[in-house]
């Protein structure tokens, strides 16, 4: 505990502030209301247009959502950019194929397993199933997955029929299919070593609250932990492109965010100080 404390203050973090984005950061910032078309799931960022795929879920209240994956966050931290911090990704001419996941972090793998040292529970109990999400690496990962619920989905109609004439009339749903949602960033945990965003699916959680969710992948090691002789704050990893300034200014999820609205920010085990 006391040198993660350190750790937090060397990257210019206060512990407190970090304690308390843990409980109480459900605010700021949600996305454009922009409807999307199911058959053709089309997204004008400040960077350039993407393609997602429509996903159904197969399940009597959820509704479908649409996936947006391996969307580029920053520019590929590779060549002279290795151990810097990141850089906005280059605007891009044509439609980018936003439909598979982008290649995760480097990190050790044997004979095709992560390592069972430091891993939770949870991962070792279902490593072979883990370990299938981090077998294409590249230096080049700095990408994230965005899930949007479709608007009328069934759990949305379902509340509806459900409600009276006067029942919930003073509620605010959150299922509503009108106006901006609500945004849920996860970045994922691993002791600085293993892991990916692409593991998580915010598939369900979309559909079932109404919100987009995102997953990220960044630097794990050496690659993202590793200083040369840069400032102090200026750690070449995670913490600069995981800023919420970073990501609703200089990425793509800038036309996904809108200051009036509400943002969660939600951790896994050490990916809580990523977040700054």
């Amino acid at each position: 505990m006391p040198s993660m404390m350190v750790r937090l203050l060397h990257m210019g973090l206060d512990a407190t502030f970090v304690l308390c984005i843990l409980g109480f950061l459900l605010h700021a910032a949600a996305v454009s209301s922009q409807k999307l078309d199911d058959i053709d799931p089309l997204v004008n960022t400040n960077f350039g247009k993407i393609r997602g795929i429509k996903k159904e879920l197969n399940n009597e209240i959820l509704g479908p959502v649409i996936q947006f994956l391996g969307v580029p966050y920053a520019a590929p931290p590779v060549g002279e950019h290795r151990f810097q911090p990141p850089e906005p990704p280059s605007p891009w001419s044509d439609i980018k194929n936003a439909t598979q996941f982008a290649p995760v972090c480097p990190q050790n793998i044997i004979e095709g397993r992560l390592p069972e040292v430091m891993l939770p529970v949870w991962f070792t109990n279902n490593l072979d199933v883990v370990s299938t999400y981090v077998q294409d690496q590249n230096e080049d990962c700095l990408y994230l997955n965005i899930y949007v619920p479709t608007e009328d989905g069934p759990l949305t109609k379902k509340q509806t029929d459900d409600l009276g004439d006067n029942d919930g009339a003073e509620d605010e749903d959150i299922r509503d299919s009108g106006g901006p949602k609500p945004v849920m960033v996860y970045i994922h945990g691993g002791s600085y070593m293993e892991g990916t965003g692409n593991l998580y699916d915010g598939s369900v959680l979309a559909s079932y609250g109404n919100v987009i969710v995102i997953t990220v992948n960044y630097r794990l090691g050496v690659l993202g932990r590793f200083k040369t002789n840069q400032k102090p704050d200026e750690v070449a990893g995670p913490v600069l492109p995981l800023s919420g300034a970073y990501l609703q200014n200089k990425s793509p999820l800038q036309f996904f965010f809108n200051k009036r609205e509400r943002r969660a920010v939600c951790f896994g085990s050490l990916g809580t100080i990523e977040w700054k």
